[in-house]
């Protein structure tokens, strides 16, 4: 009798489908953080108001909110043509920042760039959960976060080097092309194989078992779960049904509080740094930068060494108490400021390390798309609304009464995620939520 798939051994096959996956995760964490020195340069030029300082930060988080749809559409059309496509479109995307002027024009570029990152975080981390064993799975996805968090935290020292240059806001907008187009090209050489699981949901058991065993072998074959699922279609209003409700809400709800105050602070750091009590602006920012590494490392060692839901409840309460000692504190040493700035810059990248193995864990394979770009969604109007609310905030109710409300939202989340976050952590993947399976020879 043949094995299931997902029981087999880690091979190069596996590596090389990872590879081409982070590598979009290292151009999406870019992209995302070069934002912020881009809006700063432009400001000037463009004569931005406040308003729109904030709107075209929050561009690309704005358009990530297309993975409500996207994710939809890799449950009806698959997941490999999505991949492949993305980061090619998220390049062409990324070269026409370059002719224009127009803040119109910039921001609809600026939307459709999260368009791609869309398909990046919700194909992308399906992808790797439905090809990867579930021993294997959460511990690949959870180190997703390293690769993003480099693009991240690289953005961040290019931006620094640029803006001491005075460099023009449209090649720093445009960076972001350069690890793009590395996405693209490994995707297109390497080839993205459809999901065996999806295509057996769709009824194309045949398929799914020739292209097992042409990546990983004869003896292996697909494990489809119940046939009554099969072929059955996926809808958006499925996953607030009893089944799925609380496992949907909890994933949208722990995603946006973590988002909101994330990308808020970090994508318009040189704002908040130049008003808070911190001493050195660019030294503050290196250490910013430093500790979003570290948390991305040390996440990853603790991600599937502690339960999913000590994890997370925990990373929110010690990013509330850090920013809550920055506000109590800010009259004190300055010293009290920067260790707390950066115990906060710490212990939210160890927090986001969860962003990607937690919600394809939420649901079943099925729906497993619709389900992880449905919270991406959520998360993205947090994220977005962080973005773009935090220099209106500052201008109206100055940092440290912005800080109070990322404090808010923070708490918010640790106690959403200790009342009602499922525990997933014991858990196979391809049967959370299903008790039986099928296996086919």
């Amino acid at each position: 009798m043949k094995k299931d798939y997902k029981e087999a051994p880690f091979t190069k096959f596996h590596l090389m489908l990872y590879v081409c996956t982070i590598l979009g995760q290292i151009a999406c964490g870019y992209a995302l953080g070069i934002a912020g020195t881009a809006v700063t340069q432009a400001q000037d030029k463009l004569s931005l108001s406040t308003f729109w300082v904030g709107l075209l930060g929050a561009g690309t988080l704005i358009g990530l909110a297309g993975s409500l749809v996207v994710g939809n559409i890799s449950d009806k059309i698959g997941r490999s043509k999505l991949l492949i496509l993305d980061m090619a479109l998220f390049s062409i995307f990324s070269i026409l920042q370059l002719f224009t002027s127009s803040v119109g024009i910039l921001m609809v570029l600026r939307i459709c760039i999260g368009l791609c990152i869309a398909v990046d975080y919700t194909v992308g981390s399906t992808i790797i959960s439905e090809w990867f064993s579930p021993k294997d799975g959460p511990i690949y996805l959870s180190r997703f976060i390293i690769f993003w968090t480099f693009g991240y935290v690289a953005s961040f020292f290019a931006g620094l080097i640029m803006g001491n240059l005075s460099t023009d806001y449209h090649i720093i907008f445009v960076t972001s092309v350069i690890p793009g187009v590395l996405a693209a090209i490994s995707r297109i050489v390497m080839g993205v194989p459809e999901s065996p699981t999806w295509l057996a949901t769709v009824g194309r058991l045949d398929e799914a078992n020739k292209l097992i065993e042409e990546k990983l072998g004869d003896e292996y074959c697909v494990v489809v779960e119940e046939k009554k699922e099969i072929n059955e279609k996926v809808s958006v209003m499925e996953l607030f049904s009893p089944k799925y409700r609380k496992n949907t809400l909890v994933g949208g709800a722990f995603y946006a509080c973590q988002v909101f105050p994330y990308f808020g602070v970090g994508i318009f750091l040189p704002i908040l740094i130049g008003q808070l009590n911190m001493g050195d602006a660019n030294t503050s920012s290196i250490l910013y930068d430093i500790f979003c590494m570290a948390g991305a490392f040390i996440g990853t060692y603790l991600c599937n060494r502690i339960s999913r839901r000590r994890f997370l409840v925990s990373t929110f309460y010690v990013s509330a108490i850090a920013l809550g000692v920055m506000i109590l504190g800010h009259k004190g040493p300055v010293i009290i400021t920067v260790v707390s700035f950066c115990v906060y810059a710490l212990a939210m990248s160890i927090a986001v390390v969860m962003e990607n193995p937690y919600p394809p864990e939420l649901f079943d394979t099925r729906v497993r798309g619709t389900g992880v770009g449905i919270v991406i969604f959520f998360s993205r109007i947090g994220a977005a609304a962080g973005t773009f609310l935090l220099p209106i905030l500052v201008e109206s109710i100055g940092v440290y009464g912005t800080l109070g409300v990322c404090f808010a939202i923070l708490l918010i989340g640790g106690v959403v995620c200790q009342l009602f976050a499922p525990e997933t952590s014991l858990k196979h993947i391809h049967v959370v939520n299903t008790d039986k399976s099928l296996s086919t020879n």
